[in-house]
């Protein structure tokens, strides 16, 4: 998802940006290795050819580094992004941490398609915080760490010291590679412990977490302009006890990467019949958890607040709901067709997963600023923002970010509610899915409370029902009624 690059930033540079205090209390326990493989040989000449070119290739880049990439390319005329996913995480996981991301190059000539899709799963290492508390998920070793920090940054940046990451020509000028994730709204808390503490928060409805980052050494990219696969396996050298040990263990890997993409019994996608007439947007959008009075209060106190000079004009949001049998996926696979962007985004996460679609990068604001308003927001919003108006992206092995704001974005929690319904008229059993759709208004010095309502009722509804649109026709094609 190209938004916002740092291309000559090191992730260590780049991450030490937020503010990092010290380690409260540690604590790790072991925990079973998640990542499971199935091994098939390949001895086609082409793969073959592949190794003795990446033998060269990492025996000169491990002198300079200890990161070093293994990489071969397919053509891509018999796979495509979702099939490649699909591949790699079977139908009905949807607890495994994976993604699918597809963006334009920044200065394209048509910036209103994708040139880049990106697809991992089974990450080697996860990062996850809720407040101040960090868990980090280490899959090769099978170990689980549990960290109270005043910081939860402070637990990525120690994992990066000492990266050398090595690079090499074939690799695509897109993320190939390193943590995947996204950080929710609420992670200003963190650089502003003492005016904004986690205590002050608001309420969390839907659990999920603050951070969830997960360290892909997987990747496979595709290239739709030269319509080309780049399968790509990062090595740790770190983790082996010689150069040569690091790349047999290397290819193998790689080689069963490209295997569980080129499967010879592929899974069975629906096709996804779409009707032109699909038009309306189902079920009503009206639950929303701000009462109109608090809305018009909270309009009240932002202008009391511009006026005064504490602010800047800022965003007072909502949050509705909308039930659904439809999986996210399927959701995902319907909101390319209905809402195409050139920055789109399928993330399962601990917790959640999200279905994104963004024009915008993430801006910087003055920190005052940034500040005063993120109180007046924990005092008039009823509940967190959670992944709305937050960052989802990408930060690469070498330091390249790439991260979009999050506000056309759909949210599902994956736990189980105590009134979850269940579906057996499909084939498969099917459960049903609360997705969470958010929007709101700017709110300046000589903005109405009655009009503003409105505005915000208007533009809820509207965009909202531009990503239920998509809800619709995931149900229509996908769910037997």
């Amino acid at each position: 998802m190209q938004a916002l690059s740092h291309r000559s930033m090191s992730f260590s540079d780049w991450i030490a940006r937020v503010p990092v205090t010290g380690v409260s209390t540690r604590r790790s326990v072991s925990v079973p290795c998640q990542r499971v493989f199935k091994c098939v040989s390949l001895a086609a000449p082409s793969f073959v050819s592949s190794v003795k070119d990446n033998a060269m290739k990492f025996k000169e880049a491990s002198r300079n580094g200890n990161i070093v990439p293994l990489h071969t390319c397919i053509f891509s005329d018999q796979l495509t992004p979702i099939l490649a996913y699909r591949c790699l995480v079977k139908e009905g996981d949807l607890e495994g941490p994976s993604f699918v991301f597809e963006s334009v190059v920044p200065g394209s000539q048509d910036s209103s398609v994708g040139r880049y899709s990106i697809v991992g799963a089974q990450p080697c290492m996860e990062v996850v915080a809720k407040g101040n508390k960090v868990i980090t998920l280490d899959h090769e070793e099978g170990l689980r760490t549990e960290e109270l920090v005043q910081d939860p940054m402070v637990i990525p940046r120690r994992i990066a010291e000492g990266w050398k990451p090595q690079l090499i020509d074939e690799l695509p000028d897109i993320f190939c590679g390193g943590w995947v994730g996204f950080f929710s709204h609420d992670m200003v808390h963190c650089a502003e412990k003492k005016k904004l503490p986690f205590s002050k928060v608001l309420d969390d409805d839907r659990n999920i977490a603050d951070i969830h980052l997960a360290l892909y050494d997987d990747v496979i990219v595709f290239d739709h302009v030269q319509q080309k696969v780049h399968v790509i396996h990062w090595v740790r050298l770190n983790l082996h006890s010689s150069v040569e040990k690091a790349f047999v263990n290397g290819m193998k890997r790689l080689e069963i990467l490209l295997s569980r993409v080129q499967d010879i019994d592929p899974p069975k996608l629906s096709p996804g019949l779409v009707e032109s007439h699909i038009q309306g947007f189902g079920s009503s959008l009206s639950k929303s958890n701000m009462a109109s009075a608090a809305y018009k209060k909270g309009v009240v106190q932002a202008k009391q607040h511009i006026l005064a000079g504490d602010i800047f004009p800022n965003g007072l949001s909502q949050c509705v709901e909308r039930r659904t049998f439809a999986d996210p996926f399927e959701v995902y696979r319907a909101f390319r067709v209905v809402n195409p962007s050139p920055f789109m985004a399928y993330l399962q996460a601990r917790g959640c997963i999200l279905v994104a679609s963004s024009p915008e990068i993430l801006m910087h604001a003055k920190k005052n600023n940034i500040v005063k308003a993120r109180e007046l927001t924990d005092e008039r919003e009823e509940s967190r923002r959670g992944a709305y108006g937050g960052g989802v992206g990408s930060v690469s092995f070498s330091g390249d970010t790439e991260i979009t704001l999050n506000h056309r974005t759909i949210v599902f929690p994956t736990g189980n509610r105590y009134d979850t319904l269940f579906s057996y008229k499909d084939d498969k059993l099917r459960r049903e899915w609360i997705a969470y759709f958010q929007a709101g208004d700017a709110i300046v010095a000589d903005a109405v409370p009655e009009e503003k309502q409105r505005d915000c009722e208007s533009k809820s509804e509207s965009k909202a029902a531009a990503l239920a649109h998509a809800v619709d026709l995931a149900e229509a094609v996908f769910v037997k009624k």
